[in-house]
C-alpha cells in the first residue's frame, strides 16, 4: 500500500467544476497550508537535537577519562634508617696463671708474639682467663645456655707492628663440635665476648669508653676462636674489608692454623 501523497501534490480527486468565470482575469491559484515547511523545520529540529546529544556524551567521556588519570594510585617511597651499634662493657686484662680447660689449651700458641702468615709480627699486651660466662655479652650468654662452654674462656691483647690497631683473640672450649657451630653463629645476631684492652702497664692508650670494632670467629673441632680488633685510639672501626676487618682476620687465621697444628 502506498504512503498517502503529501496536502497540495498532484493524485487528489478534481474539485467541482467552477461556476461561471467572472469577467475579466482567472480565478486566483488555491493556498498552500504550509504543511512542507512545517515538517522541514522538525527535521532541522531533530537533526540539532541529536548533534547535541552526541557532543554532551562525548564530553561526559572526556571527562571520565580525565578523572581516571586523577585517580592514579601514588608511589610509595622507601624509607632509610641509620642502624645503631651498642658496646659491651670494657674490660682491662689481667695475667693469670690459671689453667684453661677444655679441649684446646691456647697458651702455647698465645705467645708473647705472633708472626703471621704476611710477615706481621704482632706484639702481645695483656691476657686475662675468665669463665666464658663472665665474658659473654648477653647476647652470647643466651646461647651459652643452651650450648654450655667446657672450662675457660682464655684470651689474649695483642698490638699490630705499627700499635696503631688493637686485636683480642678469645678462644672457647664447648662440648661437641655442633655446639662450637651454634655459638660461633651467634656473631651475627651480636653475640660474642666482652671486649678488652691493653693491660695499663702495655704503654697502649687506655680508652675510657668502648670503641668501635670488628668480630671475627672460627671453629675448630669443639671449640670457637674470636679475633676482636679495633683502633687503639678509638673511634669507629670502618667498613667490611678496611685495615681494621683485615687486622681481625689475619691475626684470627694465623692463631686458628697454629691450633690445628699443634693439638
Amino acid at each position: 500500500m502506498n504512503p498517502p501523497q503529501w496536502p497540495g501534490q498532484p493524485g487528489y480527486p478534481p474539485g467541482p467544476p467552477h461556476g461561471p468565470g467572472f469577467l475579466g482575469n482567472p480565478p486566483p491559484p488555491p493556498k498552500s497550508d504550509g504543511g512542507g515547511k512545517a515538517i522541514l523545520a522538525l527535521l532541522f529540529g531533530g537533526g540539532f537535537l541529536v548533534l547535541v546529544l552526541i557532543i554532551g556524551v562525548i564530553v561526559i567521556v572526556a571527562s571520565s577519562d580525565d578523572d581516571d588519570d586523577d585517580r592514579v594510585p601514588p608511589i610509595a617511597v622507601p624509607t632509610s634508617t641509620t642502624p645503631t651499634t651498642t658496646y659491651s662493657p670494657f674490660s682491662t686484662p689481667t695475667t693469670s696463671t690459671t689453667t684453661g680447660g677444655g679441649a684446646i689449651d691456647p697458651r702455647d700458641v698465645l705467645k708473647s708474639t705472633i708472626r703471621t702468615y704476611k710477615g706481621n709480627t704482632f706484639t702481645q699486651v695483656g691476657t686475662r682467663i675468665d669463665s666464658c660466662t663472665a665474658r659473654a655479652n648477653s647476647t652470647m650468654l643466651e646461647r651459652l645456655r643452651l650450648h654450655p662452654c667446657n672450662g675457660q674462656m682464655y684470651s689474649a691483647v695483642y698490638a699490630n707492628p705499627s700499635r696503631t690497631i688493637v686485636t683480642v683473640i678469645s678462644v672457647v672450649n664447648l662440648n661437641s663440635p655442633s655446639d662450637a657451630s651454634a655459638v660461633s653463629r651467634a656473631v651475627y645476631s651480636k653475640g660474642w665476648p666482652r671486649l678488652l684492652k691493653p693491660s695499663a702497664g702495655s704503654g697502649m692508650p687506655q680508652l675510657s669508653r668502648e670503641p668501635g670494632s670488628w668480630t671475627r670467629a672460627w671453629t675448630l673441632n669443639s671449640s670457637v676462636i674470636y679475633a676482636q680488633s679495633y683502633w687503639a685510639k678509638g673511634g669507629s672501626a670502618g667498613d667490611r674489608g678496611g685495615p681494621v676487618f683485615n687486622t681481625a682476620g689475619e691475626l684470627g687465621v694465623e692463631v686458628t692454623n697454629a691450633l690445628r697444628f699443634s693439638n
